[in-house]
């Protein structure tokens, strides 16, 4: 029988119960949201004239997707910092989130270390570490995340607090209504795609019974651009399998051309196409003739569109709770623990050798 539809057996693999981490991303959303109604900003935080959202890895995916909602509509710039140093234009009029899961992250704390120099205004967001004494010493506003896994499986808290954040400082229009609704969809739509719910039925297995033994490439606009990152990490780190993202339109000037050679790759790549009623409607066409190219390239693929959001938050993480099911599903086909990321560890303690 199909592992997919034994899921008592999935305990046999899942040796620290990642299921449970993924089930629980609605309930993350409602708590976090109903949290940071208490955190309180200084007034002046909201008179920054940019911003800089630092983090690594699955604790920048909040700040990123949060990123993406104020994209069109944000009156000052914001920028994802992924790296040790930071842009030369901090300032004291610069707002800086700094999120690190463990608050152990070296590239995170240097940002913020960096950022404080330069007296930005700071905020930080982790479940304790030196980035928390960090915030503590300078006396800055600190969320703490009060969960305990893997930094990817704690998404509902990064970013719904920068949410929150961005609401706080009048750059994203949200309300509890929309929130609740996203909740809500959110609970109804698990029900057709979680472990209990066999093969034959359950869209999320039947992708990752496609996707077995290729190669993930996930493509998205618009606010679906940092949810396909976010499918290409989930894939990496649970599934172990290796996977890469693109952007529409840009992936459309140049990455399409090169699926031409080596011809033998074409049958090991499966792209997912990640369609968003939110979108420019050319992105939309975009996807479509994509599509359409891939299908002469004999090149495997599946447009996931989320059941009808209501609102671009709800299409976010539809989306991203599909693809964190169907990579669990991966992991499962693959015969893999997804909770451990022995390769990552190691590179962290070399690092820490060398210091």
């Amino acid at each position: 029988m199909n592992i997919l539809d034994t899921p008592g057996e999935y305990k046999k693999i899942d040796l620290t119960q990642i299921i449970q981490n993924i089930n629980e991303l609605p309930d993350q959303i409602g708590v976090v949201w109903e949290e940071m109604k208490n955190f309180i900003l200084p007034s002046h935080y909201i008179q920054c004239n940019k911003i800089v959202l630092i983090g690594m890895g699955g604790s920048s995916m909040g700040a990123a997707l949060a990123k993406t909602l104020v994209a069109q509509s944000a009156k000052i710039p914001l920028e994802i910092v992924r790296d040790y140093e930071l842009p030369g234009y901090i300032d004291s009029k610069t707002l800086a989130i700094a999120i690190s899961y463990s608050g152990e992250t070296e590239e995170t704390l240097s940002c913020a270390l960096k950022a404080q120099k330069k007296d930005a205004k700071i905020i930080t967001i982790s479940s304790g570490g030196a980035l928390e004494s960090f915030a503590k010493k300078h006396r800055l506003p600190h969320y703490k995340i009060n969960y305990g896994s893997q930094p990817r499986a704690a998404l509902g808290y990064s970013y719904t607090a920068v949410c929150a954040i961005l609401k706080k400082i009048r750059l994203l229009e949200i309300n509890d209504d929309q929130i609740q609704k996203a909740v809500t969809q959110m609970k109804n739509a698990m029900k057709k795609i979680a472990p209990e719910v066999p093969t034959v039925q359950n869209q999320a297995k039947q992708l990752a019974e496609r996707l077995y033994g290729k190669i993930p490439v996930i493509i998205g606009s618009g606010i679906m651009q940092e949810v396909a990152r976010r499918y290409k990490g989930q894939f990496n780190e649970n599934a172990k399998t290796a996977s890469y993202f693109e952007a529409i339109p840009e992936m459309n000037h140049n990455s399409l051309v090169g699926t031409e050679f080596p011809e033998s790759i074409n049958s090991k790549i499966f792209v997912i196409l990640l369609g968003s009623k939110f979108d420019n409607q050319r992105n939309n066409l975009r996807i479509d003739i994509t599509a359409q190219i891939l299908t002469k390239r004999r090149i495997q693929y599946e447009i996931i569109q989320p059941t009808p959001a209501s609102n671009k938050i709800a299409e976010q993480l539809l989306s991203i709770h599909f693809g964190d099911y169907t990579s669990y599903y991966l992991a499962m086909l693959n015969g893999v623990d997804p909770e451990p990321v022995e390769i990552i560890k190691f590179l962290k303690d070399s690092l820490v050798k060398e210091k």
